[in-house]
């Protein structure tokens, strides 16, 4: 990274706050450029600020941080989220990734592991620790059985274009990891768009969460953190 990534911080409790502050810029690879304490007030403060990443506390007042993430994601689409949680729940995870969410960290695991989940995300890649993608469940949405259709009638090919494209692969790197040729790639990423009348890589991703696939998906990108 040839500048410091920018970071807005949401919690609601200050001390907390300055804690993940203090821990994040030691790196002097990111900035810390604003903080918030609300739901509404995180969505506010993106809007406002631009920022690269948002640390986002699961449980905030006013609006969860399951709802404010949807609403970044939606806005600021461009902005990457990293949820904290203090449950290792796969639902949270779900919950959290079908929103628009790039990664997952519990909170007891920040200390050790913030700095290289927000390195994860700043890079374009998803950041989810190893011992839930095995404890991931088959959540009932309303479209899964449309969604569990629709992947079905995908090649094994046509599977890992929209796993890795949807865990933020580039074209590129997709072509390296399938050994397909990069125009292949791009027919096939235009083409899963159609089928799965998807717009965007938050589309692909909430098909293949509501589909009941997010486990397959972090294996076949090989997302996940190794536990302490």
């Amino acid at each position: 990274m040839s500048r410091r990534c920018t970071v807005v911080l949401a919690d609601d409790h200050a001390v907390v706050r300055a804690g993940l502050k203090l821990l994040i810029e030691l790196t002097e690879r990111y900035k810390v450029v604003g903080q918030a304490g609300t739901g509404e007030a995180v969505v506010e403060r993106v809007a406002a600020l631009q920022p690269d990443l948002v640390v986002m506390d699961i449980r905030m007042p006013k609006l969860d941080g399951i709802a404010a993430t949807r609403r970044i994601a939606k806005r600021n689409p461009d902005v990457r989220v990293l949820v904290l949680t203090a449950y290792d729940d796969p639902e949270y995870v779900e919950a959290a990734v079908e929103a628009g969410a790039m990664g997952c960290l519990s909170k007891r695991r920040a200390r050790s592991d913030l700095v290289a989940a927000l390195d994860m995300l700043a890079s374009g890649r998803m950041s989810f620790p190893a011992h839930l993608a095995g404890m991931l469940s088959k959540n009932t949405y309303p479209d899964a059985r449309r969604r569990r259709d629709g992947l079905a009638s995908l090649s094994a090919r046509e599977r890992d274009v929209l796993f890795l494209t949807a865990a933020g692969y580039t074209a590129d790197e997709v072509s390296l990891k399938t050994y397909l040729a990069p125009k292949t790639v791009a027919n096939y990423r235009s083409s899963l768009k159609g089928k799965l009348g998807a717009g965007s890589r938050a589309d692909l991703m909430r098909a293949v969460v509501e589909s009941g696939h997010l486990a397959d998906m972090l294996r076949v990108a090989g997302i996940g953190q190794k536990d302490q």
